[in-house]
């Protein structure tokens, strides 16, 4: 069955709402259509992890723990948008914002 692109989108932030790391408080994420056919779902992500503004992970000292962790959340979202919905992903970019930057933006 063919998934409409709102269908696609929705299944992809439920999923990352489940899958959301525990140090995240929440995934904000834009979704571009790399090519749909009858049978392969292709998208493009950009990503950005919200945490909270006192977050280990927005300190420079922590910049190779930080990288590391947001490789592997990306591998995991990957993985699982494959495994459990079929949809092939390409992270395009991911970052790590604060909450109190994050909101002054979404407000502008």
């Amino acid at each position: 069955m063919k998934m409409s692109q709102e269908q696609i989108e929705r299944a992809i932030n439920k999923m990352i709402g489940i899958i959301k790391p525990n140090d995240v408080l929440s995934v904000d994420i834009e979704v571009h259509p790399l090519g749909l056919d009858e049978v392969k779902y292709e998208y493009y992500l950009n990503i950005t992890y919200i945490v909270p503004d006192d977050s280990e992970f927005l300190r420079s000292s922590n910049m190779r723990y930080s990288d590391y962790n947001k490789m592997k959340w990306n591998k995991e979202i990957l993985d699982n948008l494959k495994g459990y919905l079929g949809i092939d992903v390409i992270i395009n970019s991911s970052g790590v914002s604060s909450e109190s930057y994050h909101n002054r933006m979404e407000n502008n």
